[in-house]
C-alpha cells in the first residue's frame, strides 16, 4: 500500500516535502528528547548501570614498576599502586571512569625544581640504580630503566600536580601514588627520583603566586629532600612526624621544618595519634594553608622494618581520617599522596583507609 504522502495529490509538490521535513525533525528531535529519560527509568527499574560520578582520584595503568623480577630484591612494595586501585574498583564499587588519568611530566617540568645536571645523570643505569636501592640495575640497559622505572615516576609525579590542581577544585584529591620526599634539587635517594610536591607546589605558584601550602608529612622517614627544596619560603609550612632514630636524619634539611615532631621507634597507637591530636589542628590554625598535601605514608605500620614504628592498621586508617576531618572542618582543599610503605600489607591498608574516608568522611560514596 502507498503512504498517504505518495497517494496525496501534492505528494510531489515543495509544500509536502517541506512538512516532511519539518515531521522527520520532530520526531528526530522528540528521540533525542525522550532518549536520556528512557536510560534512566531504565537504569531505575532494570538494574542498568547508571554513570559513574567522576572523583578526584589519579591512577594509571602504568604506575606500578616492574623490572623483570629485579624489584624482589627491594622491600618496597612497587606494585602497590594498581593493587590499591583494584581494592577500589573490586571492595568499593568504583568505575574505571570515574579516576582521573595522569599526564607525564616533561623534562621542562622537572627542571622546575631539578638541576639539569642531575636530570642528565639518570641517563646513567648506575646512578637509578643507586637512587632505586637495587644494585643489579646498575647492568641493565638504561633504556630498559627508562621505561620500566622512570616512565611510572614519571607518570605518577605527574599525578600529583594535577591532583593538587584537582583538591583546589573539589576540595580533595587522592593521587594512588607519589610522595617522593627524598628527592632533593641535585640528586635523587630512597626510591624517590622527581620531588613531585615542591613541583605541585611551583606549578600552582604559576597561577596563584601567592597561594599558601602546608605539607603535612607522616611517612615514617623524614622528608628531607621537601625541606630541602622548599627551604623557608614563607608560602609553605611543613608539618613532619618522623622516626629520627632511622634515615635520613638529614640536619641541614631539618631546620627548614616549621613544625618538627621527631619520635622515636616503637611508638605506637595511643601516643601517636595523641601527638597529632594535640599539635595537628593547632599547626593549621596557626598557618592558616589554602591546600594541604598530605604525605600518608604507611611505613609506620606496625610490622614494616624500615619504619620502626609500631601504628596498627587501624591506627593508620584513624591517622588519615583524622587528617582528612581537620583539613574538612576548616574548609582547606587537602591532597593525599601514598609515599612510603615497604610491606605487603600496605596495599590493603590503604585500599581501606581510602574506603573509609570515602564513606565516611568525605561521603561521597554509600555505606
Amino acid at each position: 500500500m502507498g503512504s498517504f504522502f505518495n497517494v496525496w495529490p501534492f505528494a510531489h509538490s515543495s509544500i509536502c516535502r517541506t512538512l516532511k521535513s519539518y515531521i522527520s525533525r520532530f520526531y528526530r528531535s522528540l528521540f533525542f528528547m525522550v532518549l536520556p529519560v528512557l536510560m534512566i527509568l531504565m537504569s531505575l527499574f532494570l538494574g542498568f548501570p547508571a554513570m559513574a560520578e567522576k572523583l578526584p582520584i589519579i591512577f594509571h595503568k602504568k604506575y606500578d614498576i616492574s623490572f623483570w623480577g629485579l624489584e624482589k630484591f627491594h622491600p618496597f612494595d612497587s606494585k602497590k599502586y594498581g593493587k590499591v586501585y583494584r581494592y577500589l574498583t573490586n571492595h568499593v564499587g568504583l568505575q574505571p571512569e570515574q579516576f582521573y588519568t595522569p599526564a607525564r611530566v616533561t623534562n621542562a617540568d622537572l627542571l622546575i625544581v631539578h638541576t639539569q645536571d642531575y636530570l642528565d645523570s639518570l641517563n646513567s643505569s648506575s646512578t637509578i640504580a643507586r637512587i632505586a636501592e637495587v644494585g643489579v640495575l646498575s647492568w641493565v640497559p638504561n633504556s630498559w630503566l627508562q621505561s620500566a622505572v622512570l616512565e611510572p615516576m614519571r607518570l605518577a609525579t605527574g599525578g600529583t600536580v594535577l591532583g593538587a590542581q584537582l583538591a583546589l577544585e573539589n576540595g580533595w584529591a587522592i593521587n594512588l601514588a607519589g610522595g617522593y620526599h627524598h628527592a632533593k634539587r641535585e640528586s635523587g635517594d630512597g626510591f624517590c627520583f622527581f620531588a613531585d610536591i615542591p613541583l605541585a607546589i611551583n606549578k600552582l605558584w604559576q597561577q596563584n603566586p601567592d597561594l599558601k601550602v602546608m605539607v603535612v608529612d607522616l611517612d615514617a622517614h623524614q622528608g628531607n629532600g621537601t625541606e630541602s627544596i622548599i627551604q623557608d619560603d614563607p608560602r609553605v609550612a611543613i608539618f613532619d612526624v618522623y622516626n629520627s632514630f632511622i634515615y635520613p636524619q638529614d640536619m641541614d634539611a631539618k631546620q627548614y621544618i616549621r613544625f618538627d615532631y621527631p619520635v622515636r621507634s616503637g611508638i605506637a597507637d595511643a601516643q601517636y595519634l595523641q601527638l597529632l591530636d594535640d599539635h595537628l589542628a593547632r599547626a593549621i590554625d596557626e598557618f592558616q594553608p589554602n591546600l594541604i598535601i598530605y604525605n600518608a605514608g604507611t611505613d609506620i605500620f606496625e610490622h614494616d622494618k624500615l619504619g620502626q614504628m609500631k601504628i596498627s592498621a587501624q591506627g593508620i586508617i584513624k591517622r588519615d581520617a583524622f587528617v582528612f576531618g581537620c583539613a574538612r572542618a576548616r574548609s582547606i582543599s587537602i591532597l593525599m599522596v601514598l609515599s612510603g610503605g615497604y610491606t605487603m600489607q600496605s596495599a590493603e591498608i590503604i585500599g581501606k583507609s581510602i574506603e573509609n574516608l570515602l564513606k565516611n568522611v568525605l561521603k561521597v560514596v554509600g555505606q
